[in-house]
């Protein structure tokens, strides 16, 4: 299954803020201090490193050029497939993402097993509940529960 988050925003998401703002919720969700994250821009995507646990990168999709007319599309996507700390960069990124731009989360890969998908919603029970080990930040993230997994 692919992992993908997608995020429908009506302004250009600015890489910087988003790389901070991402760092400060992996930090207080994770609970730890010491990592930053790390951003490399390249012309249609943009790799974020979280230390040297994994990456993720987002694809950029311009308004015209998809199905959400005069809005960017942003695809995050983990860098390494089935380890939970790039799946979790992944939410937490397209969470900020829309939390910045005022956009829309989409999941149209199903990663998500819950009704509201707003950022509020998606990422403030995970920020109340921390620290958390990895696998139960993301399961928290994805379900909006913190029951076995």
């Amino acid at each position: 299954m692919a992992i993908e988050v997608g995020v429908v925003c009506p302004k250009r998401p600015d890489p910087e803020p988003l790389a901070l703002m991402t760092g400060f919720a992996m930090r207080t969700i994770l609970g730890v201090s010491n990592i930053e994250v790390h951003l490399v821009e390249e012309e249609d995507a943009w790799t974020f490193h979280w230390g040297g646990a994994g990456h993720a990168v987002a694809f950029l999709v311009p308004p015209r050029m998809h199905e959400f007319a005069g809005q960017w599309f942003v695809s995050f996507q983990p860098g390494a497939r089935g380890e939970p700390v790039p799946t979790l960069l992944v939410v937490v990124l397209a969470v900020c993402a829309a939390l910045l731009t005022g956009g829309t989360i989409l999941d149209e890969a199903h990663q998500f097993d819950r009704p509201d998908l707003s950022p509020d919603a998606v990422l403030g029970p995970a920020l109340r509940a921390s620290p958390l080990p990895s696998e139960a930040a993301l399961h928290l993230l994805r379900t909006g529960r913190l029951d076995a997994m």
